[in-house]
């Protein structure tokens, strides 16, 4: 029976807002990386398959043009929302951040029997939205250089166009790796999840999950429901 009984994890806006994110991802990774990979035969392939470089360069926009939308949104939707807020803070990382993640290692090399016991959101997840944040700011920044680079020669010099290259490029690259290497583990091929965890489409997540991977919002639910 405890299986069948589900807390809200993640509202509608938020579901929305991951999906919208990791689609416009997903397209600038398709798009982006025939253009650092040139001379690869697979680069070539996949612009063929889009039609062309100028098919390839409108679809990389229109993902950019997401990216920022879906920014600008969640910038607004943590300023306005009292969700937003709420969880925004419980983002910030803290001092128990650093022990957790210390006491991680001492139950992954057995030093220790007992796993940290986290609130709503794990140093993981906290070190996964900042980084998402900032390489976000990054790639919208040095992508706007790019994409109006007429204009930003006039007022920028040229070595710094050709370090907005090399950003840009190798933000994309150590993006795509910790997403594929990182994220989609602990989301994903984590055998306490596998083959995928639902919490990002439906929102909700089982009351063993919430017990287990985080215990202190369990409590914290818990008890707000018997006040």
């Amino acid at each position: 029976m405890e299986e069948m009984r589900y807390f809200e994890r993640f509202s509608l806006s938020q579901r929305i807002q991951h999906i919208v994110l990791m689609t416009s991802f997903i397209l600038l990774i398709i798009t982006g990386m025939p253009v650092l990979f040139a001379e690869s035969p697979a680069s070539r392939a996949v612009v063929q398959s889009m039609g062309g470089m100028t098919v390839r360069a409108a679809l990389h926009r229109v993902a950019a043009l997401m990216l920022i939308g879906v920014c600008v949104y969640h910038a607004f939707y943590v300023l306005y929302s009292r969700r937003g807020r709420d969880d925004f803070g419980e983002m910030i990382p803290g001092v128990k951040d650093i022990k957790d993640m210390i006491g991680m290692l001492r139950y992954y090399i057995g030093l220790s029997m007992q796993k940290p016991r986290f609130g709503r959101f794990n140093f993981i997840e906290k070190f996964e939205y900042l980084a998402m944040g900032w390489g976000s700011f990054v790639m919208v920044l040095t992508g706007l250089i790019l994409w109006f680079e007429d204009q930003a020669m006039m007022v920028l010099p040229k070595w710094l166009m050709d370090v907005t290259t090399i950003v840009h490029s190798y933000e994309a690259v150590l993006a795509f790796l910790a997403i594929v290497i990182w994220h989609l583990y602990h989301v994903h091929l984590n055998p306490e999840v596998f083959p995928m965890s639902k919490v990002w489409l439906t929102g909700r997540i089982s009351e063993h999950e919430l017990k287990e991977r985080h215990p202190l919002e369990y409590e914290k639910i818990v008890g707000r429901t018997e006040d």
